[in-house]
């Protein structure tokens, strides 16, 4: 009777579930750090996106740019508005303009566009991505996250924004010791970004 030795055998039953284990926990791992990644990017991409906005908004502002099309009118400044108010987003953010010089959008969060509208553009924010708080940023102290909403616009000619902000309940307010606001924006992972703006019109992404 011949015998055939081990080395001839090809995978046991037990081999071969054990091996497609490992191959699926290897898959699943990669799976699950590739989303991670791709949640990170997203979201490093809308913080930047924002600042980028931000600083389109400020040389509009302090530069020569047309209300309009036609309208002749170069007296406006230019902003942005960011609020987790009732009649605001944490999933958009407003680009307007200043058509009365109160620094302030005056207008709805529908954004409607044309006319005697302050509102430019509402860029919405995609891939579950969103603005999970506002901030006071201090030249001592704690930041302040418990803002409602923050306009940032820009008049000619200083390059300094004007920071305008509104508590939780929607009351207008100056914080004390302030230097700047910051936007702090979450993935559904649970990433943190922050794009912070400072009064001097720096803008950072961290």
């Amino acid at each position: 009777m011949s015998h055939h030795s081990r080395d001839n055998q090809g995978f046991t039953i037990t081999e071969l579930l054990v091996s497609i284990g490992i191959v699926s926990v290897i898959l699943m791992v990669v799976i699950s750090n590739q989303s991670v990644y791709t949640n990170n990017i997203a979201l490093t991409n809308l913080a930047d996106d924002i600042s980028l906005t931000i600083s389109q908004t400020q040389a509009y502002g302090i530069g020569v740019k047309e209300l309009s099309p036609g309208s002749s009118n170069f007296n406006a400044s230019f902003g942005v508005t960011f609020s987790l108010l009732g009649s605001g987003s944490n999933s958009a953010y407003l680009s307007f303009a200043d058509r009365n010089g109160n620094e302030v959008y005056d207008g709805d969060w529908t954004c409607p566009i044309g006319g005697v509208s302050e509102c430019l553009g509402k860029i919405d924010i995609a891939r579950g991505n969103y603005i999970e708080s506002l901030c006071v940023v201090r030249t001592s102290g704690a930041d302040l996250c418990d803002i409602g909403r923050v306009d940032i616009s820009f008049v000619r000619p200083s390059t300094e924004a004007q920071l305008h902000f509104l508590n939780a309940d929607g009351q207008s307010f100056n914080p004390p010791n302030m230097k700047g606001t910051k936007v702090v924006l979450k993935s559904p992972s649970g990433s943190v970004r922050s794009v912070v703006i400072y009064q001097t019109g720096q803008v950072s992404v961290q």
